[in-house]
């Protein structure tokens, strides 16, 4: 007997194969293109998109059935016609005929889709911010259009009932609990602990705000899944905006605080590298929603949003296959969303200069990228600034002798200078800072120890140790990826261990933490939060 699980794959797959012939559609198509998520299987046939709901039960979604699948698809086009003009289209059925599977035809109907036209990917808001060609008039336009919505959207009774303390903590909730699987491995336990505990507190000190928020309105039925890559910029008037997909599985997810709904675009900008876009666009929104409690809000569940992200690609590792190259990218954007979040809660007690360090190989720059990204601190990186005072492009791979071409003496002392200048940027402002590299010549270390207590901040130095074959394995593996740019190999690594050791020798004055690198990143970042002092940033 074939299980549920066994049926639903061997179902999709008979989609993916069926619908992936261009004999398959009720119209001319050229090309046909692909897009999974965890929920849906996505067919771009040209300038046509067919939309098509897995039949997966996660508890807070639930396709499980032909009928629900087919239900939502029509709430889908519903929802949001609120905030789209001409993109959803139909409900269209896939048929069986002959033994294959098309859109629409004289056979049982097997499935349905969702039928829209195609946005343009160059249009799209987080393509736009990605490659740095947004126009930023877009966001008092963006501003606009979600302020008018929100002003409009449903209220009352049915939707303020999801606005409560209760129910945003019930959310928060389940977020934590369904990813307690990936803890000690994406998420360090720290952070698990830091969104469950802090979470609470927070609505425990905030209880009589939920109420006046109720009461003042504020509790709409939103969109649900705002994020850049919902957003399409066809012009700088606010009704030239396509904002699409919302959540239409679960209204829980869906209705409540406006908050929680800016919340997702807010982080999303701070994901991409534009705090600044994120800070003045909510700003904005509480100008003209008339919120003064709108930012203090939108940072707190700005954690949740993250966290929701974090959970989502946690989700598709599980239908990823480890050793393809995807496994990597997702694996990646789910540690960058936990990081995140992990940054809106906490950061440390003082400004600190970190000082990630150890034998080429050994997972510096992991482990110095994902602290900096916890802890919301700049971060600088050796094999970076380097390239950028050759003259070289990052990307660039010519691998040299150890102590030749770029990292001859002086420009290695010009390269350390650098980080050192670049850090002490940071830390007068106020802000800590995160150096990735060896720092195996004492002399640099005891640089950076004389300007952190030259700028009274704190000072830690992590030094990363892994056994010499998992360095071997990780410098022939990263040897082919154009995106690192390191150019050590095992001919540098072995001749830094015959030079300096196996250890960095402790200095006078250093705090040095000593850290095995040879387990997920999750477990290395719980050892190093667990080390300093952290405060609340709620």
């Amino acid at each position: 007997m074939v299980d549920q699980e066994t049926a639903a794959r061997e179902h999709m797959a008979r989609i993916i194969a069926d619908l992936s012939r261009t004999e398959a559609y009720p119209h001319p198509v050229t090309e046909i293109a692909i897009e999974e998520t965890h929920a849906s299987i996505v067919f771009l046939a040209d300038d046509l998109v067919y939309k098509i709901k897995k039949p997966v039960d996660f508890g807070f979604l639930d396709f499980s059935t032909l009928e629900r699948r087919r239900h939502f698809c029509h709430e889908e086009i519903r929802l949001n016609r609120r905030l789209s003009q001409g993109v959803y289209l139909d409900v269209v059925p896939v048929v069986e005929v002959g033994g294959r599977l098309q859109l629409f035809g004289d056979g049982p109907e097997v499935e349905y889709a969702v039928k829209m036209n195609r946005l343009p990917d160059n249009q799209m808001l987080n393509y736009l911010i990605t490659t740095g060609t947004v126009d930023e008039r877009v966001f008092p336009a963006l501003a606009d259009r979600l302020a008018a919505f929100y002003r409009e959207a449903a209220t009352g009774p049915g939707v303020d009932e999801w606005g409560t303390a209760e129910a945003a903590h019930f959310s928060i909730r389940e977020n934590v609990e369904q990813t307690q699987p990936y803890v000690g491995t994406i998420i360090a336990p720290v952070q698990h602990r830091l969104i469950d505990e802090m979470s609470a507190r927070f609505f425990a000190e905030h209880a009589e705000l939920f109420q006046q928020r109720i009461a003042a309105g504020r509790i709409r039925e939103g969109h649900g899944d705002l994020h850049l890559a919902h957003i399409c910029v066809q012009g700088l008037r606010p009704e030239e905006l396509q904002i699409i997909d919302c959540v239409e599985f679960n209204p829980r997810l869906r209705c409540g605080d406006i908050a929680v709904d800016i919340a997702f675009l807010a982080m999303d900008l701070d994901y991409h590298g534009r705090p600044d876009l994120s800070r003045s666009l909510v700003n904005m929104l509480a100008e003209r929603l008339g919120d003064d409690d709108l930012p203090l809000l939108v940072h707190f569940f700005s954690v949740y949003r993250a966290h929701v992200r974090n959970k989502v690609a946690c989700f598709r590792l599980d239908e990823i296959a480890p050793e393809l190259p995807e496994y990597v990218a997702v694996k990646s954007e789910a540690e960058r969303y936990i990081d995140l979040a992990t940054s809106y809660l906490v950061e440390p007690e003082r400004p600190t200069l970190f000082l990630v360090g150890g034998l080429s190989g050994t997972g510096k720059s992991v482990i110095a990228y994902r602290l900096a990204r916890a802890l919301g601190a700049s971060l600088s990186s050796s094999d970076v600034v380097r390239k950028e005072i050759a003259g070289r492009p990052v990307e660039s791979h010519e691998p040299v002798p150890y102590g030749t071409g770029i990292y001859e003496p002086s420009l290695t002392a010009r390269t350390y200078q650098e980080l050192l200048d670049r850090a002490r940027v940071a830390l007068t402002a106020g802000r800590s800072a995160v150096l990735d590299a060896t720092f195996l010549d004492p002399s640099w270390r005891e640089a950076a120890r004389d300007m952190a207590a030259e700028l009274g901040v704190d000072l830690l130095l992590i030094e990363c140790q892994a056994p010499p074959a998992v360095v071997e394995e990780r410098l022939a593996r990263r040897s082919g990826l154009m995106a690192d740019p390191s150019e050590a190999d095992w001919a540098v690594y072995q001749e830094q261990r015959r030079r300096y050791g196996d250890v960095l020798a402790p200095l006078e004055n250093v705090p040095q933490l000593t850290l095995d690198t040879n387990r997920p990143s999750a477990q290395v970042l719980d050892d190093i939060l667990a080390h300093i002092s952290l405060k609340q940033r709620l």
